[in-house]
């Protein structure tokens, strides 16, 4: 009776770790726009009813005697890659209201469903080295980003508080081959001026697989990982 929550969860990291949780016999609750399998929810972050969704399922889910629960928040969108002065209002609202409206929402309402559950309870949202570290063309990815980052932690001290808390932690699973990274190789310098760095990563064999950076995050979470604090792939492998 161990729940795992995850955004993305079909494809990448995401369906990494839907694997190797549903080895380890939890159940599973993956909320994507894409996935097929049984324990699927439709969800679409750029939809208005995305936040609603994901509260409905919490609802559901929290009426059930869990021993431990996990939150993943993998979910997110790199386009558009352009300059910030190419970008339409539309598309910054898309990006912003996918990478980081919706995704404070739904940790709000999972919070809200779960928070006074008297088990262990994590919550993990994924970054990227884009947190920490500007990219042209990239703007909105990082921002968002970064946000979220600061958000767990302000997160994380809230929850320190608690009678039952959430114990909230940022990942960084690094660099690897998914389809955000082709998604990356496929633009021109004009769009992303530093894309034939990440060319060379591909070729070079810079680039971990899902199954590697799924297997390093598990096993940080089975070491009692501290409310507030970054983790990165590299500080597990």
């Amino acid at each position: 009776m161990k729940l795992l929550c995850i955004t993305g969860g079909s494809q990448g990291l995401g369906e990494a770790l839907v694997d190797v949780y549903q080895g380890l016999g939890w159940h599973v609750c993956e909320f994507s726009r894409s996935g097929s399998s049984n324990w699927h929810i439709r969800l679409d972050l750029a939809a208005a009813d995305a936040a609603s969704v994901a509260d409905q399922a919490f609802s559901q889910l929290a009426s059930q005697p869990w021993e431990e629960v996990l939150l993943v928040n993998n979910a997110g969108m790199l386009s558009p890659l352009a300059p910030v002065s190419a970008i339409s209002d539309e598309a910054i609202a898309l990006n912003l209201n996918v990478n980081f409206n919706s995704a404070i929402r739904i940790i709000a309402a999972f919070i809200r469903h779960f928070g006074d559950m008297p088990v262990p309870k994590t919550l993990v949202q994924i970054s990227s080295g884009a947190a920490l570290r500007g990219y042209g063309s990239w703007s909105l990815y990082c921002a968002s980003k970064a946000g979220l980052e600061h958000f767990i932690r302000s997160l994380a001290a809230e929850q320190s508080l608690a009678a039952y808390p959430v114990t909230c932690i940022n990942f960084d699973p690094g660099v690897m081959d998914t389809e955000m990274q082709a998604e990356i190789r496929s633009r021109s310098t004009a769009e992303f001026p530093d894309v034939g760095r990440f060319i060379a990563r591909k070729q070079q064999g810079l680039l971990r697989q899902p199954q590697q950076v799924a297997a390093a995050l598990v096993k940080r979470l089975a070491s009692s990982p501290q409310g507030g604090e970054r983790y990165s792939v590299e500080d597990e492998l």
